[in-house]
């Protein structure tokens, strides 16, 4: 299924619309580009971290509320829910599978039964130890090797202007309906 075009336009707000005709003709790959290395991004973080399982990475799933736990010992579901940026239903999904796993326990509230407080069991504390950023900063040193310090510079600035601009457009909180984004652009959009 092809993707319509309109689902990728973005207007930059610092350039006239001739300028983005132009940039976009001289360089109708830089899309493609983006995506390929967002693939590519996505495979080599799953090869190096297939060895941990799935509580290896401190920033998806598992691995991050076990790092967030680690640094809250004890955290209510809607507020954990509120500081991941994760609708409740899918909160509550990771939640049985770390409690089934034995790394967490959900308790009723006393101070409000209808709420459920976090805890992380000594196993759980155990694992959320050994998540660290070391391994990660190894995989950064090794992946962005291949640029100098001032190509690491330049593209963290490109980058930095790119996240900007698209931050200012959509905001810089994930979709509240997943399904909003599929939606057709109205006007004034």
């Amino acid at each position: 299924m092809k993707v319509p075009s309109h689902f990728f336009k973005v207007r930059l707000n610092t350039e006239s619309e001739a300028d983005t005709a132009i940039m976009s003709k001289n360089n109708p790959d830089l899309f493609d580009q983006f995506a390929r290395l967002e693939w590519l991004l996505h495979r080599y973080h799953q090869h190096n971290h297939r060895h941990i399982g799935p509580m290896g990475d401190i920033h998806r799933g598992q691995g991050r509320i076990l790092a967030l736990l680690n640094q809250r010992p004890e955290i209510s579901q809607k507020e954990l829910s509120e500081l991941l940026a994760i609708r409740s239903q899918s909160l509550g999904e990771l939640l049985g599978k770390l409690e089934r796993s034995g790394y967490i326990t959900r308790t009723p509230s006393p101070n409000d039964r209808r709420s459920m407080d976090i805890r992380l069991t000594e196993a759980g504390k155990e694992v959320s130890a050994h998540l660290d950023h070391t391994e990660q900063e190894l995989d950064t040193k090794a992946l962005f090797g291949c640029l100098n310090e001032q190509e690491q510079t330049t593209l963290g600035e490109y980058l930095g202007r790119l996240i900007s601009v698209l931050e200012q457009q959509f905001g810089d909180k994930p979709e509240t309906n997943p399904q909003d984004f599929f939606r057709r652009p109205e006007a004034g959009d």
